[in-house]
């Protein structure tokens, strides 16, 4: 059994406020049973500044910059089923 995410651009690319679409494409040679389907989504930023500027500069703990979180989402596609 397989399992993708398509999305519908293929860049991948979104910018903030589009939404993101795609599909969740799943091969399987014989039937399935699941116990309901969820989809979860991570999303964070990488500050980069490649001018050296002091805003920025305030964010560096030994010399790198944490990644920021701006989603952490779990969403049920469908229910239990076959």
């Amino acid at each position: 059994t397989t399992v993708n995410v398509k999305l519908s651009r293929s860049s991948g690319i979104y910018r903030a406020s589009e939404p993101v679409e795609g599909k969740i494409v799943m091969n399987s040679p014989t039937s399935i049973s699941h116990q309901g389907i969820r989809l979860s989504v991570n999303g964070s930023v990488n500050l980069q500044d490649p001018k050296g500027s002091r805003f920025i500069e305030s964010f560096y703990i030994y010399g790198a910059i944490k990644p920021i979180s701006i989603v952490k989402k779990t969403i049920e596609v469908r229910s239990s089923g076959k």
